[in-house]
């Protein structure tokens, strides 16, 4: 009898991982280097497709490795992701990343990104694909200095501001919503 009981509760286990494994197939539907999403057909609409969205994100985080994605880029592409999930289009959202502290090293050239880590920047494809749907990006002049990246050649779709912190007030000021990456 406990035999047959262990049986079927490992058969039960095995039927239950096969379900949630095949209920986790993440979708690329507007970013395809980054940022899946699992579909949810049972969410409630809160997202407004009337509206246009501004977002400036704080993307201060690093990878744990240095041929990892940076896990706060990744964030800004699943947000685009996400929000195409729910019914808005890639052309509704206006959006801003502010890189600094820990984020800095994602700004350079796979050339420069090698010589510094041994390995091509894993960002160049995915900063490339969001810059190419109008994402802004913007490095804090402060971090270049502080982490003695100044001359270190860039990504060109990556702008030098003064500091972080003017970047992600100014746009705030001007109406756009703050998405933290720390």
């Amino acid at each position: 009898m406990k035999t047959l009981t262990a049986f079927g509760l490992m058969l039960l286990a095995l039927c239950l991982n096969a379900v949630e494994t095949q209920a986790q197939t993440k979708e690329f539907p507007v970013i395809k280097n980054g940022g899946g999403v699992f579909p949810v057909p049972e969410a409630v609409a809160v997202a407004d497709p009337s509206m246009a969205y501004k977002i400036v994100g704080d993307l201060m985080v690093g990878p744990e490795k240095p041929n990892e994605l940076n896990p706060g880029l990744d964030r800004v592409a699943r947000l685009f992701n996400a929000y195409s999930e729910a019914g808005i289009p890639a052309d509704k959202i206006k959006m801003v990343v502010v890189v600094h502290f820990k984020g800095t090293p994602l700004i350079m050239t796979d050339e420069a990104y090698k010589k510094e880590f041994g390995v091509p920047n894993p960002n160049t494809a995915l900063i490339d694909e969001l810059a190419g749907k109008g994402v802004e990006f913007f490095i804090c002049g402060q971090s270049l200095r502080m982490r003695g990246y100044t001359d270190t050649p860039r990504n060109p779709n990556i702008k030098v501001t003064h500091a972080a912190l003017i970047a992600t007030t100014t746009y705030q000021l001007k109406g756009y919503a703050v998405l933290s990456m720390p």
